[in-house]
């Protein structure tokens, strides 16, 4: 072989050596790129994918939450009505026993007693003025006696319906109520505060 062809030898040899390293180069360049670009659409996928379950999760928890609200402010309202049902009950019950009872000789005697009471309450007033259901003026002579010597002026008042009686001082500017409209609507506050009928804060706030 010349030497001419023995240098273009060499000079291949190389040439072709340098471009096979080059080559190496570029594509371990290349593979290490793609593997980082790889990387990087991997965790943006995951990332992606975490926000979106995150979002869900968020959305389905917020959306059952509203529907317990709701589910819990619909038996809360059937609870209240079904209250306010008995409330009335009760005291339809309550007021037909209260006008049966008042047409007993039972509560003639207790109207006396009652007045004893309430005069009793207004001790040293010589100008107490009792005040009767129209039905229950024909009691002023028993209720005078049972008050032995006690010295009371009666009045008639429409505005007693149920039955029992007021007694009135002018004087002391003082007045015993002892009717049973009185006393039945302290046990209509009293029972609602047992049952608890007023539930307008907590429908309030289930609303919100």
């Amino acid at each position: 072989m010349s030497e001419l062809n023995k240098k273009l030898d060499h000079f291949t040899s190389t040439l072709l050596a340098e471009a096979t390293a080059e080559t190496d180069r570029v594509l371990s360049e290349v593979k290490a790129q793609h593997d980082n670009s790889y990387s990087e659409a991997e965790d943006k996928i995951l990332a992606e994918a975490y926000h979106y379950i995150r979002t869900e999760v968020s959305r389905i928890r917020s959306e059952e939450g509203r529907k317990v609200s709701r589910h819990m402010l619909d038996n809360k309202k059937t609870l209240y009505l079904r209250r306010e049902e008995i409330a009335r009950e009760v005291f339809e019950a309550v007021r037909d026993r209260i006008v049966a009872y008042s047409a007993t000789p039972d509560y003639r005697k207790r109207l006396a007693e009652v007045a004893c009471q309430a005069v009793d309450t207004l001790k040293g007033a010589d100008d107490i003025v009792i005040r009767l259901r129209a039905e229950d003026m024909d009691q002023s002579d028993a209720i005078t006696a049972a008050l032995k010597g006690v010295k009371v002026t009666f009045q008639a008042d429409p505005s007693i319906l149920m039955g029992g009686l007021t007694a009135v001082s002018p004087s002391l500017g003082r007045r015993v109520d002892a009717t049973f409209g009185t006393a039945m609507a302290e046990l209509n506050g009293h029972f609602a505060e047992i049952f608890g009928l007023s539930l307008s804060d907590d429908l309030t706030e289930t609303e919100e």
